[in-house]
């Protein structure tokens, strides 16, 4: 009888310096934490400042004169 075939073998995959799996439930407020600790998103806003559109992650373009700021 034949061994069988492991599949793993047949995947053509990259080699990484990190771990293909995401894991995010543990990695997800570990990135936020770092993201909220650099300033990030008030960073963006700041850089964007001088743009006719707004940033948004979305990747949806919003023109200025459209959106309504409503600090909450």
């Amino acid at each position: 009888m034949a061994e069988p075939l492991e599949l793993k073998k047949t995947l053509n995959l990259p080699k990484t310096d990190f771990p293909m799996k995401a894991s995010l439930p543990q990695n997800e407020p570990k990135q936020l934490a770092a993201w909220e600790e650099s300033h990030l998103y008030q960073r963006i806003l700041e850089a964007r400042q001088a743009s006719p559109y707004l940033f948004s992650m979305t990747a949806r373009r919003i023109p200025r004169e459209r959106f309504i700021w409503a600090p909450g």
